[in-house]
């Protein structure tokens, strides 16, 4: 079902990414303009425990409109980000 990649990330290492692209956020001002975007979800093992990173991305400057990292992949929590992103 899922292919799973061997790559090895720390906590620390997911914390340092969402800290480096935290910035680049879009104000809220222009994101009613948006039409389109781009949503990516990752699994990612971090020690015995796999993760989801969930990242939504603005497919013509490349900027970030959210992120969100949670232990479980089910519906409430895709709609959960979705509404985030849509608002």
């Amino acid at each position: 079902m899922f292919c799973f990649r061997k790559v090895k990330r720390s906590h620390v290492s997911i914390w340092k990414w969402i800290q480096k692209f935290r910035h680049r956020r879009i104000s809220s001002t222009r994101r009613n303009k948006i039409s389109e975007y781009i949503v990516d979800e990752t699994i990612l093992q971090v020690g015995p425990e796999y993760i989801w990173l969930w990242v939504s991305i603005e497919p013509e400057n490349g900027q970030i409109l959210a992120q969100d990292i949670t232990q479980k992949r089910n519906m409430l929590i895709v709609e959960r980000f979705l509404s985030g992103v849509v608002r």
